[in-house]
Parts: structure tokens; C-alpha cells; sequence
């Protein structure tokens, strides 16, 4: 994967330095120093933003360009659950690297990704779907991406809008969230190939949201990715305004080995089970391992009910062989290298609503 960069000595001196401002972050912070022994290196709201103000006086030196000569910008993509906005950032980076599957509610943390062009680099934050549940992984995903607009560190919003669904309480909810974040905001209309009346929905939109009415918007089905792609990057760039570069031109994304992984499997299980399923799996990384050229991984696959269990394994443990050699396959074109895979299923009852689980596996973050 362009921009992913396994091995610690080729590592830039920005993306050092960005490790180690962060490391003494973590050190003042418990919960995040837990997370950091753990592998999940993603800072909290506090840590990322004092991470980012250290970033900023040191990025001119080390990247060897002054501010002044680079636009920049962090962009948040939010929107209701399986509005598109996972798929629409895949398209702009040319990759695939958040998991899109037809299940709501597939994206569970904030994830970021780069995009880099001459003089210019965009930093994109996908957010969970912003949606109420009946459990306690519901709410910390909705705070997660309410945190990201409302916390000071985006400049821009970017709403996406699935124009194939009505409005109701739950586009409501979103519209007054980002009505009320004070940034820029960008309206991307999505699905418009699932809508038979696209501008017509636009219109009710518009009335039902006059809030938005001066914002720049655009129209787009994010299937279409390199139409959605130029559409959109032809509104967001000039968005970006004089700054540094937060991240070395060459990675696409700070999200380390064992998060895509544990991703990677996810979207695995997500696809080859049906039901309650998909929703009740979380996917632990109990080790991985990279040697010269082949990384090891230990897996669990935690369930909340032996009956899911017995689904995923499958008769005579089919099921779990397709996922674990899919998945193998997926990680070992993301590393670049052989992949051994083993997965293990486990029986977590009601794991979405225990707190204690949902930030040992890193999903819900302090701060």
C-alpha cells in the first residue's frame, strides 16, 4: 500500500518526531500509555492536539519547506451510518483502505487518511455513523465522531448525504451537530445513481436545512470513483489554507499494522455472516509478529453468544478457514509481504456493553 511503511528504520523525521511527541503525550496520560503498551498508537482528543501544535513549529524544519510554501488542512467525512463516507474517502485516496461492506455502522473508530499533491496536503478523518443504539458501543461511536467535529482540531466538515434514504430525526440530529461545529462545511450529496429524483431531494434538503444554504455542494455516487474523486478534490482544495505538512508525503495513513489487520479480518466476517452477526464481532490482535519477509498474526474473534460462535466457525470449521485465508490474502498485499494468519473464536458475552473491553480493544479512547 503507497504511503504504509512497515519497517521502523526507513521511517521519516517527521513521522520520529510525531512518534515521540507522542510517546511523552502518553507517558503523562494513563489510559493512553495502557493503549500505547497495547498497540493501539491512536492519541486521545488531548494528546493528538498537543501532538499536532508540536508538529506544527517543528514541521518547517523538518521537512525541509516553510509553512508558508504548503497548504494543509483536517478534514472530518461524518454523516449517518452507511451514508458512503468510508467509500468516498477510498476514492479520493485511491485506496482501499477503510473497510466498506453493505452493514451500517461498519466504521467503529476514527480513522485517518493522507492525501498528498504538490503544495498541498489533506488529512481526512473517517468517523462512525453518526446513529443512537441500544448499546453502550453505540454511544462511544457517536461521541467518537461528535467529538471529532466539535473538538478544535478539524477545519472542515465534510457531510456526506445519502440522497437514496429520507430525512427524519436521525438526519436532523447530524445537521444540528454540524450546523453548530463553527468550521467549514462542505455538502457532498451521495448515492445520487440510488436516487431516481436526485435534485428534488436536494430541494428538500435545502429547505429542511437552510442552515447549510451558502455552503459549497456537490453531487456524486462514490461508486464512481474517479468522478466522485475529481468532483470533490475540485471544492476541497482550495479549502486548505497556508500550513505544514503533518505527515511525510509517502504515508497514507497513521493507523499501524495491527488496527488495518484487525479491520481487514472484520470485513471478512462481516461479508461471509448474516444476522446479528456482523454487528456482535470485534476482532482482538493478540500478536503480530513481522520478520524479514513474512508477518505472523494471532487472532481472536470475539462473539457474544456460542450460537455466533457455532456461525462463524462453521461445519467442521469451513467458515472460519474462508475468512482466515481471505483475510491472510488481504493483509499480505497491504504488508508487502507473506502473511500466516491463525484466527481463534471467542465467547465475550455482551462485550458492547462493557466498557472496560471497548477500551481494552481501543474503541473507546480517553479524552
Amino acid at each position: 500500500m503507497r504511503g504504509y511503511r512497515a519497517r521502523a528504520p526507513m521511517d521519516g523525521p517527521l513521522e520520529l518526531s510525531r512518534r515521540g511527541a507522542h510517546a511523552r503525550l502518553y507517558s503523562q496520560r494513563p489510559d493512553c500509555a495502557g493503549a500505547a503498551r497495547r498497540g493501539h498508537h491512536q492519541p486521545c482528543g488531548h494528546c493528538r492536539a498537543s501532538g499536532q501544535r508540536v508538529l506544527t513549529r517543528r514541521a518547517g524544519i523538518l521537512m525541509n519547506t516553510q509553512a508558508s510554501e504548503l497548504r494543509s488542512a483536517f478534514f472530518a467525512l461524518v454523516g449517518r451510518p452507511n451514508s458512503g463516507k468510508s467509500t468516498l474517502l477510498n476514492a479520493i485516496l485511491e485506496e482501499e483502505l477503510s473497510i466498506v461492506t453493505s452493514v451500517p455502522q461498519t466504521t467503529r473508530r476514527n480513522l485517518r487518511g493522507v492525501y498528498n499533491a504538490p503544495g498541498l496536503q489533506i488529512v481526512f478523518v473517517d468517523t462512525p455513523g453518526l446513529h443512537r443504539g441500544a448499546h453502550a458501543l453505540n454511544d462511544v461511536m457517536y461521541a467518537q465522531a461528535a467529538r471529532s467535529i466539535a473538538d478544535g482540531s478539524i477545519d472542515v466538515v465534510c457531510y456526506v448525504v445519502d440522497l437514496s434514504r429520507a430525512f427524519g430525526e436521525e438526519e436532523d440530529a447530524v445537521a444540528g451537530l454540524v450546523a453548530g461545529a463553527g468550521t467549514q462545511v462542505i455538502i457532498v450529496f451521495n448515492k445520487a445513481d440510488a436516487c431516481p429524483t436526485p435534485e428534488a431531494r436536494r430541494a428538500e434538503f435545502a429547505a429542511r436545512y437552510p442552515a447549510f444554504s451558502d455552503r459549497p455542494a456537490i453531487t456524486v455516487s462514490a461508486l464512481d470513483a474517479s468522478a466522485a474523486r475529481a468532483a470533490f478534490l475540485s471544492v476541497a482544495e482550495p479549502l486548505a489554507g497556508p500550513g505544514p505538512r503533518y505527515f511525510p508525503q509517502e504515508d497514507l495513513t497513521d493507523a499501524d499494522m495491527r488496527f488495518l489487520a484487525a479491520e481487514l479480518i472484520r470485513k471478512r466476517i462481516i461479508e461471509a455472516t448474516r444476522e446479528e452477526v456482523p454487528h456482535a464481532v470485534c476482532v482482538e490482535i493478540i500478536s503480530y509478529k513481522e520478520q524479514e519477509d513474512l508477518h505472523r498474526i494471532d487472532a481472536a474473534i470475539h462473539v457474544e453468544t456460542t450460537g455466533q460462535k457455532g456461525i462463524v466457525i462453521g461445519k467442521q470449521g469451513s467458515l472460519i478457514r474462508r475468512i482466515q485465508n481471505q483475510a491472510q490474502r488481504d493483509i499480505a498485499r497491504l504488508a508487502g509481504a507473506r502473511a500466516r494468519l491463525k484466527c481463534h473464536v471467542r465467547v465475550t458475552p455482551k462485550w458492547r456493553d462493557n466498557r472496560r473491553f471497548l477500551r481494552e480493544m481501543g474503541i473507546e479512547r480517553p479524552g
